[in-house]
């Protein structure tokens, strides 16, 4: 059974501009892709266990990278801020799939609704699941 997550993304702070840089897929579930319709971002996926990730960046040098995805047939999603350069989408989406770091892995086994967390500047970011259920999801991604 395919899945669908579309993605807002809301920018309530005008003191920084944050695009996106970069999508990736994790290839579980017969993997999935990333498209954009009327200014949302489409993650469309093979099947229940699997994700994909946007990695933000921005005008002043803040970046951070959110994982959706949906695993044991529920959404889930996480936020990770404070990224090094080496720390791109294509090295941590695989990181809720292996062992190398456990914490990712309990976030997604947590299969949230909804999840905020501050950077080291104290701007907030947040995810919220608008549609919970089901195979076409929707989800808020508000960056404060």
């Amino acid at each position: 059974m395919s899945y669908k997550i579309t993605a807002k993304v809301y920018q309530t702070d005008r003191n920084a501009f944050f695009r996106v840089v970069e999508e990736t897929v994790w290839k579980y579930a017969n993997g999935g892709t990333w498209g954009e319709v009327d200014g949302t971002h489409v993650l469309s996926m093979g099947g229940s266990g699997t994700s994909g990730s946007l990695r933000f960046v921005s005008d002043t040098g803040e970046n951070f990278i959110v994982t959706l995805g949906v695993h044991n047939y529920k959404r889930w999603g996480d936020i990770i801020t404070n990224l090094t350069n080496e720390e791109t989408g294509v090295i941590i989406t695989p990181q809720y799939y292996n062992n190398d770091k456990p914490d990712r892995e309990r976030q997604r086994e947590k299969q949230l609704t909804t999840f905020s967390v501050k950077n080291n500047k104290g701007r907030n970011f947040t995810f919220d699941y608008t549609v919970t259920e089901g195979n076409d999801l929707n989800v808020d991604i508000i960056i404060g």
